[in-house]
């Protein structure tokens, strides 16, 4: 904890509107736990929006130097101390940047007539939850990437694996293991697209915008933009202050990674069962029974699923808690929409991960893949397309023509590889009077798994050539979207060296005055890179 120097009492918050502390009650559910999120969240960013507002008012003669110095090295103490210098919470104080300030009395030894300037121009929300935002957004698009790179290379390796493709978990057609991977990694190359938007939005600067209304202080907006490392300023100032929009910006774009990695789960759950048997996901991956030996449970996938379904409910709050609230300051806007966001980031955390070395280490059965595929009636579409090339009937005539040799098959216990031209004229004199006259040989080529791979070679089709094709663009395609998040990261790396070199001049005596001078330090700055 700071000291409280002899002879100066530490301030009690911003209450002296009121003559009464908050209710202990209203202190100890409410204010006391929102304490505690701040100081696990928020208290390093509040530390640098300090630092930045700091060197900024520094540079435009709003604070003293020999001020400024005194707070800079009052909050290095604060930094080393780590959030417990903050502690115990004081609901006197109430809120969490006023437990700082107090505490930034208790070490700098003119208490509250040097440290009560650093809040000139200067009221919540501070973008402190937009640091966090950002960095976890940033986090979350690296997790991504990752779990595309995985997708890309497995796809890779299982382009020419065939196997039945599901509508409404009934086979539909052929498709390959490889084929399906690189569907997933679409879906998430578009989510990658999402995040990266949701980061520009959330990177608007709100420092200065006063409690709506902007700051008679000559204040720089567009500087401490830049030593915060944000792409733009937030203009209009009762914006700066009422906007959650990329709060839910942020949530519907981990909502849609979080979606697509739990289809992905629950896919893998249902194909990893006894029943289906075509993936395993390893005993690394796998848990027992307490009771019944047998057992080799994925759980891994019940973990990654429930964890997409609480984003969900997370996620949800996000909204809920914005739904009728007035375009203004609220604690909805301040606090309380961020809450649900940061265990959305928290979950996706545990799953995200996880779910990229799933996908590294699931072992499929390929023969079994092959012979469902076979046996499953999935292949009959090309039979269909081949009758209709054939005979020059029409497709749905050939179409109906075939299900009914489906029907007849299915009467007889015949899979797939039974149906032959005696089923098929069977079939077709049914529908149509007479028989057909395609050959065993024609329809057994029919039916074959890769015939019907080799034959779909359309843009984004199951060809294992097409396959391979897509994972090349799509390779070239990570490689720039992991280009753009290191830019972003770059870009917050240059804008912390831009402000400790600012405090490090102000520390020296020497603080940046003019903007000319400012481009020339900014200048320096990037060439040590």
């Amino acid at each position: 904890m700071t000291r409280n120097l002899p002879g100066i009492p530490l301030p009690k918050g911003a209450r002296d509107r009121m003559r009464e502390e908050p209710n202990a009650v209203f202190g100890d559910r409410i204010l006391s736990p929102i304490f505690e999120f701040n100081c696990r969240h928020n208290f390093r960013p509040l530390l640098q929006a300090h630092r930045a507002w700091l060197a900024m008012m520094t540079e435009q003669g709003e604070i003293p130097e020999a001020d400024s110095r005194k707070l800079l090295r009052a909050l290095q103490v604060i930094e080393d101390q780590g959030p417990d210098a903050m502690r115990p919470f004081d609901r006197a104080v109430e809120y969490f940047y006023l437990h700082m300030e107090r505490a930034l009395v208790g070490v700098v030894e003119e208490g509250e007539s040097v440290v009560g300037n650093l809040n000139i121009g200067r009221t919540r929300p501070e973008p402190l939850a937009r640091i966090v935002v950002r960095d976890a957004l940033l986090r979350t698009l690296d997790q991504v990437l990752e779990i595309r790179e995985a997708l890309l290379k497995r796809a890779g390796e299982e382009a020419d694996t065939v196997m039945p493709g599901y509508t409404h978990l009934q086979h539909a057609q052929p498709t390959t293991l490889g084929h399906y991977l690189v569907a997933i990694h679409d879906h998430l190359m578009r989510d990658t697209r999402r995040l990266l938007a949701a980061v520009d939005t959330t990177t608007q600067c709100t420092l200065g915008c006063g409690a709506m209304s902007g700051t008679s202080a000559n204040a720089d907006r567009e500087r401490v933009r830049e030593l915060l490392g944000f792409s733009s300023v937030c203009e209009n100032t009762i914006d700066a202050v009422s906007a959650s929009d990329h709060v839910m910006e942020a949530a519907a774009a981990l909502g849609s990674v979080m979606t697509i990695a739990g289809r992905l789960a629950q896919d893998l759950y249902i194909w990893s069962s006894q029943e289906f048997a075509l993936i395993d996901v390893g005993d690394s991956f796998s848990s027992p029974s307490s009771l019944m030996p047998q057992k080799k449970n994925a759980l891994v996938l019940e973990y990654v699923r429930s964890r997409t379904a609480r984003t969900i409910g997370e996620i949800t709050s996000v909204y809920a808690v914005q739904h009728n609230v007035g375009y203004m300051d609220t604690e909805e806007v301040e606090i309380e929409v961020y809450r649900p966001l940061v265990n959305a980031f928290e979950l996706s955390d545990e799953a995200l991960p996880t779910i990229a070395e799933v996908v590294r280490r699931i072992i499929p059965n390929r023969k079994l893949m092959r012979d469902r595929t076979a046996w499953g009636y999935s292949t009959v579409t090309f039979l269909a397309e081949e009758i209709q090339r054939f005979s020059g009937l029409s497709y749905r005539t050939a179409h109906r023509v075939v299900a009914r040799a489906v029907l007849l098959a299915a009467e007889r216990g015949i899979d797939a590889t039974g149906i032959d031209a005696g089923i098929v004229d069977a079939a077709a004199t049914e529908m149509l009077g007479a028989g057909i006259g395609m050959d065993d040989r024609a329809i057994a080529r029919a039916l074959d798994p890769h015939t019907f791979l080799e034959g779909h070679t359309v843009t984004g089709a199951v060809a294992p050539k097409e396959t391979r094709r897509m994972i090349e663009t799509r390779k070239a395609r990570l490689s720039a979207d992991a280009g753009l998040v290191a830019a972003q990261r770059d870009a917050i790396e240059r804008a912390r060296k831009m402000l400790a070199a600012a405090v490090d001049s102000i520390l020296a005596g020497r603080p940046v005055r003019k903007k000319g001078e400012r481009a020339r330090v900014r200048a320096e700055t990037a060439s040590v890179e």
